[in-house]
């Protein structure tokens, strides 16, 4: 016996087609990432005598203090799926005398950036398993869906205390409650290998790439600090992002 079935309504139909995409999707891995959120704290704090770079020291005296702020950083995924994160990173750095408004300040060329390059990857690195992120690797990390990572990043930050040119003056931190939040740009994947991955790594979890910002950490500058050794100045150009941090609870 044979049983008729009506047509089904055009809004019941297009749901059950959209559920049916969604699901292939996620079965694909092509579902967006939750976005990680990053926590900071200092750890350690030192001061030192700044001299430029590319002089010779010994004729030199010690012409400003230097603040060197040691972090540690967690990543945390609020998620219902793992996310899957490149390790490449490039480190901005914002920092303000007053809440509000922050600036970037320039840090030491050596810690802009990881070892892993921020380069757009278009391909995987040798030691990266294309069937499974999570096979030991320096590329990639995972962060379990609703948990912290276990991977703490520690982040050295460089903040002049008295620095005066002819043309330019840095913020005088003597005496002053210091903001300071960090901003990571995680490498970019090319997209036709992000694509490709997306597919084979979606029992893992989702690729994540992109900018996140760390919470507002705050730091008191004693009205005469004092560096315990000399150190130079090598600070790189402050990249641009098109804005000032706008903000700190943002």
């Amino acid at each position: 016996m044979l049983t008729k079935i009506g047509l089904l309504p055009s809004s019941l139909a297009i749901c059950l087609i959209a559920g049916a995409g969604l699901q292939a999707a996620e079965l694909r891995g092509a579902v967006p990432a939750p976005e990680p959120e990053a926590f900071a704290r200092i750890t350690s704090a030192s001061y030192c005598n700044a001299r430029p770079r590319a002089l010779e020291l010994e004729r030199l005296p010690p012409s400003w203090v230097v603040l060197k702020l040691h972090m540690q950083v967690v990543y945390h995924n609020s998620g219902t799926r793992p996310i899957i994160l490149p390790s490449g990173r490039e480190l901005t750095v914002y920092s303000s005398v007053r809440e509000g408004t922050m600036l970037a300040v320039a840090q030491p060329s050596d810690v802009l950036a990881d070892e892993n390059s921020t380069v757009v990857m278009k391909e995987l690195p040798p030691t990266v398993n294309p069937e499974n992120p999570a096979s030991p690797n320096n590329a990639f990390r995972i962060i379990p869906a609703g948990a912290t990572a276990e991977f703490p990043l520690d982040q050295d930050v460089t903040l002049p205390v008295n620095h005066k040119e002819l043309f330019h003056h840095d913020p005088d931190l003597r005496g002053h409650r210091v903001y300071v939040r960090l901003q990571f740009h995680h490498q970019d994947l090319d997209p036709a290998l992000e694509d490709q991955l997306s597919g084979r790594w979606g029992r893992f979890g989702a690729i994540w790439t992109g900018t996140l910002k760390t919470n507002t950490m705050q730091f008191d500058v004693p009205a005469s600090p004092a560096g315990s050794g000399v150190c130079v100045d090598t600070r790189a150009p402050v990249p641009f992002d098109g804005h000032a941090q706008t903000g700190n609870g943002k």
